[in-house]
């Protein structure tokens, strides 16, 4: 179960990003992703129970196929000489398909959106998620909702004015075992076509198991450098 939370961990995060919602903000119409193969995304994970970084992770989309986004993802763990590499498939909201280990009927709604994104967008998700080697299967439910439009600023990069989704998300493996939920939060910001903030908590039977954030550091578009 824990395997399936793919939480790699992630800093006192909460103290380097700051949300603003004071200032009321007109939402733009975002009713599609303008992304193409060589965009990129990197983003600082952090263990935010430790106040650790853990890992940079860069996302770079390969190729749109069949309704969906390949991404070859490049994790260098901090204090390590080595990085890992792999390849996700996300469906065209960002929802999460294959992250080479699981495979979900549906995308994941715990990185992706709902298009045309709007302040009370509201939706509900089931599906099921199998892992081979050893087999296992999950059923899934979440509930996502837009709950706002705010500035997102990092104290040493830019601001980003972003959707504010939070998501709950509730695992239960077939056959039984203990039931996992995922609290979600992230920060979609259309200027960079992806997610600026994500922080996750994990639990298992209600007990906490891991807390993260995932702050972006740089955006590139293809050709950009």
């Amino acid at each position: 179960m824990a395997a399936f939370c793919f939480l790699a961990a992630a800093g006192r995060a909460e103290s380097e990003t700051e949300t603003k919602p004071d200032a009321p903000k007109t939402p733009p119409i975002v009713d599609s992703i303008s992304v193409r193969p060589g965009d990129r995304w990197t983003y600082r994970w952090i263990d935010d129970i430790t106040g650790e970084t853990k890992s940079y992770q860069t996302y770079t989309l390969t190729e749109i196929k069949d309704g969906a986004f390949s991404v070859a993802i490049t994790t260098n763990p901090v204090g390590s000489g080595q990085s890992l590499s792999g390849l996700y498939v996300y469906d065209e909201n960002w929802g999460l398909l294959d992250d080479g280990v699981w495979t979900r009927k549906v995308g994941d709604p715990i990185t992706g959106v709902r298009l045309p994104l709007k302040i009370g967008l509201k939706w509900e998700t089931h599906f099921t998620a199998s892992r081979k080697n050893p087999d296992r299967e999950s059923t899934i439910d979440t509930t996502s909702v837009v709950t706002g439009y705010e500035e997102v600023s990092f104290r040493f990069g830019p601001s980003y004015d972003a959707f504010k989704i939070e998501t709950n998300e509730s695992i239960a493996t077939v056959g039984g075992g203990p039931i996992a939920t995922l609290q979600v939060v992230l920060w979609y910001a259309p200027a960079v076509n992806r997610y600026v903030k994500r922080v996750i908590e994990s639990r298992i039977n209600d007990r906490l198991q891991s807390r993260a954030v995932e702050m972006l550091t740089e955006y590139r578009r293809r050709h950009e450098d």
